[in-house]
């Protein structure tokens, strides 16, 4: 446990700011403690608004999209330091041996597109990062970021059954030409073509958040707290009331994520405000 020097706070080495003064210890490294590295410092200011002094501040939400989910994905994945080694072996069998960069977050809706889960993924771990100074100052920031990825990593099915199989749909002048997937999707204005997901019934079946649970927990050691949120933010109801509080933060970041953030005349209707 380390002191903060502004407040007197008593909090976590690992802590990156002094949840009650926004104190940085990343930039104060001789305040005590273990030296937090920028990029986590880095990411976890700007999903909250803190400026790089420290100062508190709510920053809006940054529209996620296919556009840049890749830059931002990258910057949470640098976010993760103490538990980097395990981290990263879990993140390497995802990105090349199952659907995770590419799967859709579900078989209709606004996400129900290539990297759509990703996207999901991606926004709700920065509105988990964007509300839990104010919710919860006891979550560490790495904790966040890992619950909140990973708690829909589940719809990537297993290695080799993917959870969603594409179902492509083409006009009849376009199946003559014999167009690639690949020229199809680059906007050939000669093409007509639409995408559908189906769910893969070779699947043995399981909730989603207990496939996730069964993914992570091969690859990182977790905590309680983390395998409930993982396994039923989703779909809190399952627990009958006995959250955790990492369970009923994550739920919440969630919640905003679909019900708001991924309905436009819900964001105009409320005068939420998105950066694109």
């Amino acid at each position: 446990m380390k002191k903060c020097p502004d407040c007197g706070m008593v909090i976590a080495n690992q802590a990156i700011r002094c949840p009650k003064c926004k104190f940085n210890f990343a930039e104060n490294p001789d305040a005590g403690g273990a030296a937090v590295p920028r990029a986590a410092a880095e990411v976890s200011a700007v999903a909250t608004g803190s400026t790089p002094k420290g100062s508190a501040g709510i920053m809006p939400m940054i529209a996620v999209t296919k556009d840049n989910v890749d830059e931002l994905y990258g910057q949470l994945k640098a976010a993760v330091v103490k538990r980097k080694t395990e981290f990263d072996h879990f993140i390497d069998f995802l990105e090349n041996r199952t659907a995770w960069l590419t799967a859709p977050a579900a078989k209709e809706g606004p996400l129900a597109c290539e990297k759509g889960l990703l996207i999901r993924s991606v926004s709700v771990a920065k509105q988990l990062l964007r509300i839990k100074d104010t919710l919860m100052p006891q979550l560490d920031e790495e904790s966040a970021i890992i619950i909140a990825l990973f708690h829909d990593v589940g719809k990537v099915g297993i290695e080799g059954k993917p959870l969603f199989l594409v179902e492509e749909h083409l006009s009849s002048a376009t199946s003559a030409l014999g167009l690639s997937f690949s020229s199809r999707i680059s906007g050939s204005s000669s093409s007509s073509s639409s995408t559908s997901y189906s769910i893969n019934s070779k699947l043995v079946h399981m909730n989603v958040g207990v496939r996730s649970l069964f993914l992570v927990s091969q690859y990182m050691l977790l905590s309680d707290d983390e395998a409930q949120a993982i396994s039923y933010a989703a779909e809190p109801g399952l627990l009958d009331g006995k959250l955790s509080p990492y369970t009923l933060v994550l739920s919440t970041a969630i919640q905003m994520q679909k019900t708001v953030y991924e309905n436009p005349d819900v964001i105009s209707s409320y005068s939420f405000t998105v950066i694109n």
